[in-house]
């Protein structure tokens, strides 16, 4: 399967370059509805998965183009939208314009952590962000110093057991299961297949348990959400199995 292949560890720099050339066909893909996973597996799950967090200050971790920023903003009091693509921050701006009580980081959170100043945030999301994330054990570092204890971290990826199955690359010679690995493919949804190249890492489920878990970092929550039966009608193939994870952590230390 030549079109999705194991690369070279890849850094900030060249993910977010990846990133702003996706910018503007993400956004068109979330706006227009056509991305069916985003408005109904993705979103819903989140914020089942933040029922009853405080969202005083809210991180968006990996913002985007901001279309879940602006929902997170009409029912939190703050949010802090940090996201390295230059592009993706553009756009996130403007669809975000009708709201006031968004602040913009363009930086890594790694980064972002090194000069936000406000009070520990009261919560955290990360909707697909962290399988694009090079350096987990940095991001979970730096979200421990910006989180104040007792604040819930929602994070949404693509499902470590499932996604490679999902693609059909579970079987190539060069996947292992255990071990993590940096992934280039077109960029595709259901509906719609780009020749946009993007990267993703495959982390075995118990690296990101274990990653979050040494940072102070408890699970109380995990999800392997389905479409409804009237939402599976709406995609060319039927879900067999979960191809999206939730996670809900507490700051506990």
């Amino acid at each position: 399967m030549t079109e999705i292949r194991p690369c070279h560890t890849k850094n900030h720099a060249d993910l977010v370059h990846e990133w702003d050339r996706l910018a503007e066909e993400r956004h068109r893909q979330i706006a227009s509805g056509e991305d069916l996973s985003f408005h109904h597996v993705v979103v819903p799950t989140t914020w089942r998965l933040l029922e009853g967090a405080d969202r005083t200050v809210v991180l968006d971790i990996g913002s985007g183009t901001g279309e879940f920023t602006l929902q997170l903003a009409r029912t939190s009091g703050k949010v802090i939208a940090v996201e390295p693509s230059q592009a993706s921050m553009m756009l996130a701006r403007s669809v975000c314009q009708s709201v006031k009580n968004v602040r913009y980081v363009e930086a890594s959170l790694e980064g972002a952590a090194n000069f936000l100043d406000e009070e520990p945030a009261t919560a955290a999301v990360a909707v697909m962000t962290l399988m694009t994330a090079p350096d987990l054990r940095g991001l979970a570092k730096a979200l421990a110093a910006l989180l104040r204890t007792r604040a819930r971290f929602i994070a949404m990826l693509t499902h470590p057991c499932f996604w490679p199955r999902y693609w059909g690359y579970e079987s190539e010679p060069w996947f292992c299961y255990e071990r993590e690995i940096f992934i280039e493919a077109p960029f595709v949804i259901s509906r719609r297949r780009t020749q946009l190249r993007t990267t993703h890492i495959h982390r075995p489920l118990e690296q990101y348990l274990n990653v979050f878990a040494e940072e102070g970092f408890r699970l109380d929550a995990l999800a392997e959400p389905m479409p409804t039966p009237e939402v599976q009608t709406l995609y060319p193939k039927r879900w067999e199995f979960p191809r999206f994870l939730g996670l809900r952590w507490e700051k506990v230390v």
